[in-house]
C-alpha cells in the first residue's frame, strides 16, 4: 500500500509537469499559426474562423451536455465497472448529440442563418460534437491512472497533424477557408471515432439506467455555468466593440491572449491536481491536502508574477509597436486569471461532493456582475475599465465559492487564511510591478529572483509527495 501511495504521488508531480508543458506547447503552436493564417486567409473569411470556434465553444458545452465532466467522479462512484461507465456515457452524448444535428438537417437554411455559416462547415461542428467526448473521457482516465505520456503524445500528435494540414490546405487551395476548417478539424475527427469504438469495445454498455441518472444528475446543474464562464470571458470583448470601436477591442485582445496564458497554466495545474486531490478526498487525508495546498497555491501565485513581468517582450513579440499600449492591461487580466485559479480548488471539492449547483449559482452571479461594471465603467474610463471588471468579476467568483463551501463545511481540508493572503498580495505587487516596465534591468533582476524562489517551490512541491515528508 505503501509502495502504491508512493508511486501516485511521484506520478502525480510527474503529470502536473508533463501537462504543463503540453499545453504550452499546443498554446504556443497556435500562438505561431495565428499570424500565417491571417496573412493567408481573406478578413471575411478568418472572421468565419472566428464565428465557428465561438459557436463551436458554446455547442460544445449545450450540444454535448458535457458528460465527460462527470468521468472524474464517477471514477470513485463506480470503480468496478469505470469502462461499462464510460461507454454507457459516451453513447448517451454521442445519441444526444446526433439528435440534435437530425434536426439542423431537417431545416439547413434556418440554421446557416442563426450560425451565419455555410452548412458545410456547421456539419463538422456536429461531427465533432458526436465524438469528441470520447476522447476527452479517455484522456480524464489515463489521468487518473497517471499514464500522463499517452496523453501528452495524443494531444501533441494530434495537433501538430492538424495543424500542419491545415497550412498545407490553406497554401495549396482556393477556397482556403475550407482547407482552414477541414484541414484542422476532419484529422481530429478521426481520432475522436478510433477513440469512440474503443470505449464502446472495452466497456460494451450501451445502456445503464443507473450510469445515465448519475451523469445527468451530476453535469445538468453546472451547464449554466460553464455557459456563463463562456460569457465571462467574452462580454467585456464584445462590449468594447459595441462602445469604443473595433480599433480598441484589438489593442484589448492582444492582453486578453496573453493573459490566457495563465488560463493554459490553471487548465494544466488543475489537470494534474485533480486526480490526486480526489484520490486524498477519497481517503480522507486532510492534512496532506492542506499541506500541499498551501505550495501549489504559492507556486502559482510566484508564476502569475513572473508572466507579468515579462509581459513586454510578449506583446512585442505577439503584437509588435503597434499594440505597444496593451502591456498596461496584461497584469489586471493575469490576476484575474490567477483568482479564478484559487477559485478552482473549492469548485474541486464542490465537484467531489456532487454539490454541482453551486458553481452555476455563482458563475452565473459573477457573469452578470461583469456585464453591469463593463456597461458602466467602459464608457466612463474606457476600454481599459474591462481588464479591471473582470478582475473585480474573478474575485467574487471567488469569494462566492469560498462562502457557500464554508456554509456546506468543504474548506476544512485547504489553509483558506494562507489562500487569500496570498492571492492579495499577488494582486497588489502584480499592478505595482508594471512600474518595473520602465526599467528592463530592474525588471530582469525580478524576474531572476521570483526564478529562483519558483524552483525552490517546484523542489519543496517535489518533496512534499515523497510518503513520510515533513512538510511545513
Amino acid at each position: 500500500m505503501a509502495q502504491k501511495v508512493k508511486n501516485n504521488s511521484v506520478d502525480s508531480l510527474k503529470a502536473g509537469i508533463w501537462y504543463t508543458v503540453c499545453n504550452f506547447l499546443i498554446k504556443g503552436l497556435g500562438f505561431l499559426t495565428t499570424p500565417i493564417f491571417s496573412r493567408l486567409l481573406l478578413k471575411k473569411d478568418f472572421g468565419t474562423v472566428g464565428n465557428f470556434n465561438s459557436w463551436l465553444s458554446i455547442l460544445a458545452i449545450v450540444g454535448t451536455l458535457h458528460l465527460y465532466s462527470s468521468v472524474a467522479r464517477a471514477k470513485y462512484e463506480f470503480e468496478d465497472d469505470f469502462d461499462g461507465y464510460l461507454s454507457s456515457v459516451v453513447f448517451l452524448g454521442s445519441v444526444y448529440s446526433a439528435v440534435l444535428y437530425g434536426i439542423v438537417l431537417l431545416f439547413p437554411h434556418f440554421f446557416e442563418i442563426v450560425f451565419d455559416m455555410d452548412m458545410r462547415y456547421i456539419h463538422v461542428i456536429f461531427w465533432v460534437l458526436i465524438f469528441s467526448p470520447a476522447l476527452d473521457m479517455m484522456q480524464i482516465k489515463h489521468r487518473f491512472e497517471y499514464k500522463y505520456k499517452f496523453f501528452v503524445f495524443v494531444s501533441l500528435s494530434s495537433t501538430i497533424i492538424s495543424t500542419a494540414i491545415a497550412v498545407l490546405l490553406v497554401l495549396n487551395l482556393d477556397d482556403k477557408l475550407w482547407g482552414r476548417i477541414y484541414g484542422a478539424f476532419v484529422p481530429n475527427i478521426l481520432i475522436y471515432i478510433i477513440f469512440f469504438f474503443v470505449i464502446l469495445f472495452k466497456g460494451k454498455t450501451f445502456y445503464n439506467k443507473e450510469y445515465w441518472k448519475f451523469a445527468l444528475t451530476f453535469t445538468m446543474p453546472i451547464i449554466p455555468h460553464l455557459l456563463a464562464n463562456v460569457i465571462l470571458g467574452s462580454s467585456d470583448k464584445i462590449m468594447i466593440t459595441k462602445l469604443v470601436g473595433s480599433e480598441a477591442n484589438a489593442i484589448y485582445t492582444i492582453a486578453y491572449s496573453l493573459g490566457m496564458l495563465v488560463s493554459t497554466l490553471q487548465t494544466s495545474f488543475n489537470s494534474a491536481m485533480c486526480p490526486w486531490l480526489y484520490e486524498k478526498l477519497h481517503t480522507k487525508d486532510y492534512e496532506i491536502i492542506k499541506k500541499v495546498n498551501r505550495v501549489y497555491i504559492l507556486t502559482f501565485a510566484v508564476a502569475v508574477e513572473g508572466m507579468i513581468l515579462i509581459a513586454p517582450e510578449l506583446v512585442r513579440f505577439i503584437g509588435g509597436k503597434e499594440y505597444a499600449s496593451s502591456v498596461y492591461l496584461i497584469a489586471p487580466v493575469m490576476i484575474g486569471y490567477g483568482f479564478k485559479f484559487a477559485y478552482t480548488i473549492y469548485i474541486n471539492v464542490e465537484q467531489y461532493e456532487k454539490k454541482t449547483g453551486i458553481a452555476s449559482v455563482g458563475t452565473l452571479v459573477s457573469a452578470g456582475f461583469n456585464f453591469v461594471t463593463n456597461l458602466i465603467f467602459i464608457p466612463i474610463f474606457g476600454y481599459q475599465a474591462a481588464a479591471y471588471t473582470t478582475l473585480a468579476s474573478f474575485i467574487l467568483l471567488l469569494l462566492i465559492h469560498y462562502f457557500v463551501s464554508k456554509r456546506l463545511d468543504l474548506v476544512h481540508m485547504y489553509d483558506n487564511v494562507f489562500t487569500f493572503v496570498c492571492m492579495f498580495i499577488m494582486m497588489i505587487v502584480g499592478i505595482a510591478s508594471q512600474i518595473l516596465y520602465l526599467n528592463t534591468m530592474v525588471r530582469y533582476g525580478a524576474i531572476a529572483i521570483l526564478g529562483a524562489i519558483g524552483v525552490g517551490l517546484l523542489w519543496k512541491l517535489y518533496i512534499t509527495f515523497k510518503p513520510g515528508a515533513d512538510f511545513r
